[in-house]
Parts: C-alpha cells; structure tokens; sequence
C-alpha cells in the first residue's frame, strides 16, 4: 500500500484520510498537516497515528517518502493492474463485524418493506447493479436494472408507488453526476435510497437514507475509474442472502 510492501490496518478514519491522499498525491505533499487535517476533515492527531500505521514518525517523515513514491511511479509510468488481496480479504472481513453486521441488517429490514427494488449504476457499477437485480430477483423478489438513466428520466411518482419502491445504487466514486442527478427525485419523494460506494464521504453517499462502504484503493487509467469491484460484488451478496434469510424467518414465524 502506497510506499510499504504489506497493507496496514487501517480504521475508517485512516481509510478517509488514505483515499484524499491517493486522489490528490501530487498535491498533498506540498500541504501541511492543518491543511490536510481540513479537507479531510480529521483532526492532526489522527493524521499523526495514520502516518505511524505508515512506518513514519509523523507527518514530515510520511510527506517525504510519499515524495519519492509518487516520483518513481511517475517515471515508471506503470498502471495499476495489479490487486491488494490483503486488502480485498478485510473489507470482506469487515461485512462480519459487529457494525458491519448491523449496518447489512438495517438495509437488509428494509427492503423486505418494499415491493420493488430498483438497481442503477454506470459503468462497471452497472454490471454490478445488474448482478444485485438478478439476484436480488433469485433470493428474494422481482426486481429491476435501471438500464439508462438518461433516457429513461423519472419526473414523478404516483403517491401508492412511492411506498413500495426502494433504490439501490451502486457506485465506485459516489460522485457520479449522472446517477446524482437521477436519485434526486428519489430522495424528493422520500423513497428510500441505499449507496453502495467506496467513498463514504461521497454526494451519492451523503445523499442516501443507507450506506454501504467497502475500501479499495482507487486505481485510475488515465480518466477511467479501474478500482476492483470484488468487495462491492461480496457486500451485494452478502446483503441479498441476508435479506433472504429474514424473509424466510418471516414465513416461518406466520405457520
């Protein structure tokens, strides 16, 4: 992970501070640690722990190995093919914490609430919106793939719709300004949405009712996101399968 040969464990507040530094590392290296301590909205305290999970006495120390990081994968010009398993196998392991746990079941109550589940993102996050509805339609009930937002635009909802829709939308950046855009209506007539994101502090995020977070290093081809959806693809199953069981409980609980 960045200049270390292994992946450190990192909190959800190291993982804030991680990804303003991967998306800004050309600048950040130039910032001090107020400045940094600003837009990620931490305290320097918590900068300073980040950079001992780093090997690094503090701040200075992390700025200049950061420094000659970012030089040498400049002139080496690699792209970012290859995958963190360590850090695959955490977010995976994180889905079983007490939190984790918590946070899928909350989602998982939900949906078993709603009639119809709708599914929507861009990119390779439409594939996965597209693998969540298929599923989601195996284990639990008929739902849908929004397949373009831009053509299919939502203007209003009938009054009996609004309490049996829910919408799940998955996205890598949570900054898409398309489906930002397409879930307004959603959150306007107070119909449920669910983020599945790797930026927690994301619009898409913010915006959502629920969310759910998985880390993965964003890796970038020049302008297309390349960051591995395997974390995303694990959470949406796992959130299915959950949902399924419960519904089950449900039925049986009725005999």
């Amino acid at each position: 992970m960045l200049f270390l040969d292994h992946t450190p464990e990192l909190t959800e507040t190291d993982m804030i501070i991680y990804r303003i530094i991967v998306k800004n590392m050309n600048t950040v290296v130039y910032m001090r640690i107020r400045d940094l301590a600003k837009i990620t909205y931490c305290s320097t305290a918590s900068i300073q722990r980040f950079c001992q999970k780093f090997d690094c006495a503090g701040w200075s120390e992390f700025k200049t190995r950061l420094k000659l990081y970012v030089a040498n994968k400049n002139l080496n010009q690699e792209y970012p093919t290859d995958l963190d398993s360590g850090e695959v196998v955490r977010s995976i392991m994180e889905t079983d914490t007490p939190d984790g746990r918590q946070k899928i079941d909350e989602v998982a109550k939900m949906l078993l609430t709603r009639k119809q589940v709708l599914w929507i993102g861009q990119g390779t996050s439409k594939i996965l919106a597209e693998f969540g509805a298929v599923n989601y339609s195996s284990f639990v009930n008929l739902s849908l793939l929004i397949q373009n937002p831009i053509d299919n635009p939502i203007v209003d909802f009938d009054e009996t719709a609004t309490d049996e829709l829910c919408l799940i939308v998955c996205s890598v950046s949570g900054e898409n300004h398309i489906i930002i855009k397409y879930i307004d209506n959603f959150i306007k007539h107070k119909i449920p949405v669910v983020a599945i994101t790797n930026n927690v502090t994301s619009t898409i995020a913010k915006m959502s009712q629920y969310t759910l977070t998985y880390f993965a290093t964003q890796q970038m081809i020049e302008s297309d996101n390349v960051t591995t959806q395997t974390p995303a693809m694990f959470l949406i199953e796992k959130l299915i399968r959950r949902a399924s069981s419960l519904k089950q409980v449900e039925k049986d609980s009725k005999l």
